[in-house]
């Protein structure tokens, strides 16, 4: 098991999380946009952002500190429509 902070500056939150190292990036998208009902993200971990089609266990650490940053792409492209 992975144990990290997910950190949404955006919103002021903290979150504690647990995933199975074997476990892929894209389901903490998926938890993200449960729990914090928010979409157009990407997940970023120090200087590195997170592949959705890796492994939790080969991106995150324990104890890092994973940060939910807004996707300057897809707010463009809801801007322009």
């Amino acid at each position: 098991m992975v144990r990290f902070t997910l950190s949404c500056r955006g919103r002021g939150s903290n979150m504690r999380m647990e995933f199975s190292g074997d476990d892929a990036v894209w389901e903490i998208d998926e938890a993200v946009r449960e729990t914090l009902g928010c979409d157009g993200f990407i997940l970023r971990n120090g200087y590195s952002l997170l592949d959705p089609g890796l492994n939790v266990g080969d991106s995150i650490s324990e104890g890092d500190t994973v940060e939910v940053i807004p996707d300057p792409e897809a707010y463009f492209t809801e801007m322009s429509l």
